[in-house]
């Protein structure tokens, strides 16, 4: 091999691993695509609760057609944006959130992409709290969990997962099942009740096994992820 090659080739291996690992959750070539006669979005809202999540995921303006992965994605990080490439097999624009792999975790506002007088696809949403336990309220508790956990007046456990008593029902407080844990220990998944329940066997002898009850692994991992962060608000 010559002197040339003996050189840059460990230049090039070095870039070449960098540019796979820069945290980033998905390419940004693919978040704003240009396209002959695509539309754009002009995005507006106060959005808060960003900050809330973790790094493997993105709140974002996405685009979809018939499928949960985002053709399109734009990150929020004000209270407005434009976001072109929205093709003609896209039918719906949505403020939610999205993980490392594009698929659309919760959604908190909604429209068809249809475009106004001007041309362009407007999608204000007002004032939404996209934060990450309150995708995790409307996602699994309001979804599969207060039917039996304070829905009906009625607290399984003495646990209320309705959305203004389910955080402090939870998070350092102790388990009446497991007595010996926290419902949830904020930081550690294993050592939580709430992500056990949903994750492993531990409730097989319980009045309902709750590892069936919920078997979407994107909100499993949502609820892992949460806890993991901190189990913030």
């Amino acid at each position: 091999m010559g002197e040339y090659w003996k050189i840059i080739l460990p230049v090039l291996m070095l870039t070449a691993a960098t540019a796979c690992d820069d945290g980033k959750i998905y390419d940004d070539l693919a978040s704003d695509a240009g396209s002959e006669g695509a539309a754009t979005v002009m995005f507006s809202g106060d959005v808060t609760g960003i900050d809330t999540w973790t790094g493997d995921y993105a709140v974002v303006v996405a685009g979809f057609s018939d499928s949960d992965y985002a053709e399109v994605s734009k990150p929020v990080s004000g209270t407005g944006l434009e976001m072109g490439g929205i093709t003609g097999d896209i039918t719906a624009i949505e403020l939610c959130v999205i993980n490392r792999l594009r698929k659309r975790v919760a959604t908190f506002a909604s429209t068809e992409a249809v475009k106004g007088s001007d041309g362009h696809i407007h999608f204000d949403v007002g004032k939404v709290n996209a934060g990450m336990y309150d995708a995790i309220q409307t996602a699994v508790f309001d979804a599969a969990c207060v039917q039996c956990h304070g829905g009906s007046n009625h607290s399984a456990a003495q646990l209320n997962l309705t959305s203004l008593e389910s955080y402090a029902g939870l998070v350092n407080a102790a388990s009446v099942k497991s007595s010996d844990k926290m419902r949830v220990a904020p930081g550690d998944p294993s050592a939580s009740v709430l992500w056990l329940a949903l994750a492993t066997g531990l409730s097989e002898r319980w009045a309902y096994h709750h590892h069936t009850i919920i078997t979407n692994t994107t909100s499993v991992d949502l609820v892992k992820n949460w806890i993991g962060g901190g189990a913030k608000k």
